[in-house]
């Protein structure tokens, strides 16, 4: 793939505001189908995944984590090595005020290999864990780009005012950035947890 245009900023792009909206998170299946962008699409489609279903339906179970306004984020940390380039792909929120059900998810995730979807405060939804160069071709639940928890930190605070809970970090490794999700988000669940 060659430089094949510029990059130009307008004034949406200079007031775009940061922050994450909404985290959806879920274990990769051995029945996960990826839809990324054809080749011959344009370069902007090009860098994109149009679906993810699982288990032949039209849809998958992703699963929504709410979290303390402004404190989750993701970074990007790529670098290049013998002439290959891998990216860091860290995303973190908080789980305020600590409880049994919230220790139970997070005890859950530690064996999973899982993917996430995060929709920004500005609208756009990047999956994090999915890669098209490395993907498992027969096996797509051993993909090689998954995220996992790399951190767990928290606690209940000393004083009244302090913070209870936990800060949860997801890593992924994968070698190229994350793509843009161009599919729909659709709450199912009466009570916001889940998404298709």
């Amino acid at each position: 793939m060659a430089i094949d245009s510029g990059v130009t900023i307008n004034c949406l792009d200079l007031q775009a505001p940061g922050g994450i909206r909404q985290i959806l998170l879920r274990s990769w299946a051995t029945t996960d189908i990826i839809t990324y962008a054809n080749a011959g699409t344009s370069p902007t489609a090009q860098h994109q995944i149009s679906s993810i279903t699982s288990g032949g339906a039209s849809t998958a179970a992703w699963f929504n984590y709410d979290f303390k306004d402004q404190v989750p984020s993701m970074t990007i940390n790529g670098t290049k090595e013998n002439g290959s380039t891998q990216f860091e792909v860290g995303l973190s929120f908080m789980l305020p005020r600590m409880t049994s059900d919230k220790f139970h998810q997070i005890q859950a995730m530690l064996r999973e290999c899982i993917m996430a979807i995060v929709v920004t405060t500005s609208g756009e939804s990047f999956v994090v864990g999915v890669s098209e160069l490395y993907r498992n071709e027969s096996v797509a639940a051993r993909s090689q780009t998954f995220a996992n928890i790399a951190t767990v930190e928290g606690g209940s605070g000393a004083a009244y005012n302090d913070d209870n809970g936990i800060t949860v970090t997801l890593m992924a490794k994968q070698y190229e950035l994350p793509r843009i999700y161009s599919g729909t988000i659709a709450l199912t669940g009466t009570d916001g947890a889940t998404t298709t």
